[in-house]
């Protein structure tokens, strides 16, 4: 008889520590999805200064491509070889030109 009360007892201790187990279970479940939330949002924040540092660098690299083009379109002018020069220079020209012409004619 009394090996029938421990069982019982036995049984529901047994189930206390599957219940504690289950419950340990869980917990490091949940903890796992904190862990991987975590994992998640410092991946969003590296991606973030990732992003930004891509940004960064692609600004730096244009600004440093229109100092460049406009490093030598100083140059090309200061040689008198820019082509938007050599264009307004000619209209230039032109008009001086067609100017001495009409004065001449006023002159006759």
């Amino acid at each position: 008889m009394a090996s029938t009360l421990l069982s019982p007892m036995v049984d529901y201790y047994n189930d206390e520590e599957e219940l504690d187990s289950v419950d340990e279970d869980e917990d490091r479940s949940f903890r796992g999805r904190d862990s991987e939330e975590d994992t998640e949002d410092a991946s969003e924040t590296d991606l973030a200064k990732h992003d930004e540092n891509d940004y960064v660098e692609i600004k730096e690299q244009m600004y440093q491509d229109k100092l460049a083009s406009l490093k030598r379109q100083l140059q090309q002018l200061q040689e008198g070889t820019l082509q938007e020069y050599q264009k307004r220079m000619k209209k230039l020209d032109q008009q001086y030109k067609e100017r001495l012409r009409n004065a001449g004619k006023d002159d006759l």
